[in-house]
């Protein structure tokens, strides 16, 4: 039995597509998360004005969002809520595709080890230094309203003493490691799963209407239930380690299955060359775009401000069918490397740990300036991913920051 196992899992290890060989899929990989993490830039940008935005002048840190502006525009409501549907899975499922590759060549040990270095430790220092930084806006405005002043020092012990309540966009970082735990016990029993079930597996991630249907009807099962009894947008856990309650399972569904797709190679997935998802992917955008519409008339003219059955249904078919196409769109079109591109991918691990600070600090000096707050929501992107990149480049020629960024 032990022999019969080692066997498979070489052979397992053998037929692992690897993407590093392929460079035509390693670039579409690596600038798709490039450019997720450049649409969570865009959504955080914007979402100081926004016209849900409130305040929250107890507790700022609480408020929807560190800088809220007077003057906000509906439109970056459409645009934050379709981007809400399926950045994080999508994000979660590129994650996972490296994963099973990465332990075969590793090990699973050495492969922890790893990834408690670069995902723990920039958590650990984001939240004891940056993100009280990119808080302190939020303390300022309400300053600014009440008139009264808080010095950055004793805000920073404020959140010392609650425990550090939020840790703002890096609970991807904890919740990824998480689920980089679970993927390697994966990894340590599958040479014990028996040839059937890998077998099934085989076969459900090669066939299209298998995997699609399999995947949609997994992401029906963890996601509505879950949303309608906590609320979309409740916020679970304990100090910083928190996510948002009825999205953990939809953002395991996805990991998981980039987690599968990496282990049986993609050119025997339904992401193969020439396959239905790249030849189509226009199609599945128009089905999220589709759903996406069918989700707003729902919580905005059927039953405001109610999250019903329908509308999350509507949620999971837009988040399915958009991440689909994504997926599908750049391993159509993203075939060379471009310098530019390859620096925006190479930096944007560090760029997504330190943007929160220069977002909410832009939006707070442009809070009494006059411009509309289309043209703000876009300065502050802009302003916002040029500083990023230009100081993670920077700290990155430090070797030792560069191997954890």
């Amino acid at each position: 039995m032990t022999i019969g196992a080692v066997a498979d899992k070489q052979a397992e290890e053998r037929a692992t597509f690897d993407l590093k060989k392929e460079s035509g899929r390693k670039v579409a990989f690596d600038y798709l998360r490039a450019f997720v993490i450049t649409l969570v830039l865009f959504v955080h940008a914007a979402l100081a004005y926004t016209a849900s935005a409130y305040i929250n002048f107890e507790n700022p840190i609480a408020s929807s969002n560190p800088v809220v502006n007077e003057q906000r525009w509906i439109g970056f409501d459409l645009v934050v809520a379709l981007n809400e549907t399926f950045l994080m899975p999508l994000l979660f499922f590129v994650s996972g595709m490296f994963v099973w590759q990465s332990l075969a060549r590793k090990g699973a040990w050495k492969y922890l080890a790893g990834r408690l270095k670069r995902l723990g430790l920039p958590f650990v220092i984001g939240v004891l230094l940056l993100m009280p930084l990119a808080y302190y806006p939020a303390q300022l405005q309400v300053g600014l309203i009440t008139e009264k002043e808080t010095s950055y020092g004793v805000f920073w012990f404020g959140m010392v003493r609650s425990g550090f309540g939020t840790a703002g966009p890096l609970w991807f970082l904890w919740l990824l490691l998480a689920f980089d735990c679970l993927a390697t016990f994966f990894y340590r029993v599958a040479p014990f799963i028996g040839g059937f079930v890998r077998g099934q597996l085989n076969i459900i991630l090669g066939r299209p209407a298998a995997y699609f249907g399999v995947l949609l009807v997994i992401s029906i099962i963890v996601y509505p239930p879950i949303a309608i009894l906590f609320g979309p947008l409740t916020w679970i856990g304990i100090g910083p380690f928190n996510a948002q309650a009825g999205r953990i399972l939809l953002y395991l569904v996805y990991f998981l299955t980039g987690t599968a797709i990496g282990a049986i190679g993609i050119d025997r997935s339904v992401y193969k060359t020439g396959g239905m998802l790249v030849k189509r992917w226009w199609g599945w955008g128009a089905v999220g775009l589709v759903s996406f519409t069918v989700f707003i008339i729902m919580i905005v003219v059927v039953t405001p401000m109610e999250r019903t059955f329908v509308s999350e249904i509507a949620f999971v078919v837009c988040c399915w069918a958009m991440v689909s196409g994504m997926i599908g769109l750049f391993l159509r079109f993203a075939e060379r490397r471009v310098r530019l591109c390859d620096s925006l991918g190479e930096n944007s691990y560090g760029i997504y740990i330190v943007h929160y600070v220069f977002v909410t600090w832009l939006q707070y000096l442009l809070l009494e300036n006059g411009l509309s707050p289309l043209v703000k929501g876009m300065v502050v992107f802009s302003g916002t991913l040029i500083l990023s990149w230009m100081s993670v480049a920077a700290i990155r020629r430090i070797p030792a920051v560069a191997k954890v960024i």
